[in-house]
């Protein structure tokens, strides 16, 4: 009994650091020694109704175009969100010698090798843009004598120390370590399905659309704040969007860029049910703002022809069909770009 209260003590030790620490839970999933809680999708982790269990694929077929001769080599720059992230696409994705990737949160400090063309990429999913461009141009882009990315989380200690030890944080980390197996996500499933059958009820961080056949993100529909595909917006608030977006390739210009491009990912709803309410239609009068001085990749139309396939079953994010899409119409613009003369 002696060895095995020890036994009991040293497990409960190794969960209780792993909720207190931010690195090692993000260890364990590195190495595959746990799940991370997205291997069927981000929105069945939220939501962990069975029907919308669906495993998760790598999209690793995607061959680019071949790029056109050119003298100088190309470096395409992506800031971006979890759509361009790393695991999703990658230098092998584009027809390009170099490439950087930042998150929209982190700094670029960033000294542009004048000997290559360097390309810009701005890529925000559609909940998010709003956000990003209403009151300011870009601030992720720091010019410095030197390339490389910083954290933009806090680097005080008490700052982070307060990160460490806050509650939901520790609270995230204890069900990611534990929790997200298949063995206690048939658990949930069972608990969330019956909610769901018999109340009418399901998690707040999801929206069922098209008689409960889809599922899609809540800050796209249920929310009163921007990320909502059908929360209005006034030609006011459009006109500084756009002015602050050319001010974004105006700063990056003025670094050095060659071309600058921007691309909005459509919300899920915006595509699978875009009646859900009335819809603000973003992207559109983004795209075709008459003030609005830069290329773009518009794929809103391509995906609703598309429909279902467009986006993962229990995900908000593309199949691998609606990523090669995106990748298609972004590299004919890069080559395009690159054939032409730099502006």
């Amino acid at each position: 009994m002696k060895i095995l209260r020890y036994i009991v003590l040293a497990a409960c030790c190794l969960i209780w650091v792993v909720g207190l620490s931010p690195t090692i839970l993000p260890w364990l999933w590195k190495e595959q020694i746990v799940e991370d809680g997205y291997q069927y999708g981000d929105l069945y982790k939220l939501s962990t109704l069975s029907e919308f269990r669906d495993p998760r694929h790598q999209c690793t077929d995607y061959v680019p175009p071949a790029r056109p001769k050119s003298a100088k080599k190309v470096h395409l720059y992506i800031i971006g969100d979890s759509f361009t992230e790393k695991g999703r696409v990658g230098l092998s994705d584009f027809p390009v010698d170099e490439y950087t990737w930042v998150k929209w949160s982190d700094f670029l400090h960033i000294k542009l090798d004048t000997t290559q063309h360097n390309i810009l990429l701005m890529e925000s999913v559609e909940r998010h843009f709003r956000q990003k461009f209403a009151s300011s141009a870009i601030t992720v882009l720091v010019p410095d004598s030197a390339t490389f990315i910083q954290n933009g989380a806090s680097s005080k200690f008490m700052h982070q120390l307060d990160e460490a030890f806050k509650g939901s944080h520790t609270a995230d980390r204890l069900d990611g370590f534990l929790f997200q197996n298949d063995f206690a996500l048939r658990i949930k499933e069972w608990k969330s399905d019956f909610n769901h059958r018999f109340f009418d009820r399901t998690a707040s961080g999801v929206t069922l659309v098209n008689n409960d056949r889809d599922v899609v993100y809540y800050m796209d529909t249920d929310t009163p704040e921007v990320t909502s595909s059908f929360t209005p917006m006034r030609e006011t608030e459009l006109d500084s969007i756009i002015t602050n977006v050319n001010a974004s390739r105006d700063f990056a210009d003025s670094l050095g860029f060659d071309h600058v491009i921007l691309s909005i990912i459509p919300n899920k709803v915006s595509v699978l049910s875009p009646d859900y309410g009335v819809y603000n239609n973003l992207i559109e009068r983004v795209y075709n703002h008459a003030k609005l001085d830069i290329p773009y990749i518009d794929v809103l139309g391509d995906f609703r022809r598309m429909g279902r396939s467009s986006y993962m079953k229990g995900d908000s994010h593309w199949t691998c069909e609606g990523q090669t899409i995106w990748l298609n119409k972004i590299n004919a613009l890069l080559n395009q770009l690159v054939a032409g003369p730099a502006s």
